[in-house]
């Protein structure tokens, strides 16, 4: 029987049917380039999905981390703004009645520098989590009392500033009252109260501390 030649990559075959050593070489690289290529594509796809997932893990320590250092902060501003407002009218007869004293307290730089916001002629004061911050004397008359209320903090951010004085007596810790949302909540608040009224969902509760 008469032997047909073959093609193969580099031309025809040998009558017996297999290439040169030449040919099977030049084969052999062009398989193994293309699985080269193959492993290469994976490679990258494995690569950019770990990069995914650090990426995710990154971003959610980063948030958690800037939400745990803004609710300390806010802690602290509130401590601050007392203390100042405390300082500020030291001797004096009352708080006022229903009186903003932002401006008081401004005067004599009672307001950290991170939290005063001048809106035209008229400074105000931001928690680190946006909302403003009313400071009142005299909240329902009572001139010898002032409240700080910070406004537009989400469930979590409001039960974490309302356990801070949670348990405290008026005696321990100056504080008369707590509102939150329009509730109020005596002295000594407890934390199933504040988690019970801390419920207006995000950035949508009010909550207030009377001092006196």
């Amino acid at each position: 029987m008469r032997e047909t030649a073959g093609f193969g990559p580099s031309g025809p075959l040998p009558p017996s049917g297999r290439a040169p050593g030449g040919a099977r070489r030049l084969m052999r690289r062009y398989a193994a380039r293309r699985y080269r290529r193959g492993f290469s594509l994976f490679g990258v796809l494995l690569g950019l999905g770990l990069a995914a997932v650090v990426i995710v893990g990154a971003v959610g320590t980063y948030n958690a981390a800037r939400e745990s250092a803004n609710r300390s902060a806010a802690l602290t501003l509130l401590s601050q703004l007392r203390a100042n407002v405390e300082a500020a009218f030291a001797g004096a007869p009352s708080y006022g009645n229903a009186a903003d004293l932002v401006p008081a307290i401004d005067r004599r730089g009672g307001i950290p520098g991170g939290a005063r916001v001048v809106v035209g002629s008229k400074a105000t004061i931001r928690h680190p989590f946006g909302g403003a911050v009313t400071v009142t004397g005299g909240p329902g008359g009572i001139t010898n009392r002032f409240r700080i209320v910070f406004e537009d903090v989400d469930d979590a951010i409001c039960a974490a500033l309302g356990d801070a004085f949670a348990g405290r007596s008026r005696a321990r810790a100056g504080l008369v009252e707590m509102v939150v949302n329009g509730t109020a909540l005596a002295s000594p608040v407890t934390n199933a109260q504040v988690t019970a009224n801390c419920d207006d969902g995000d950035a949508a509760n009010d909550i207030g501390f009377t001092f006196g």
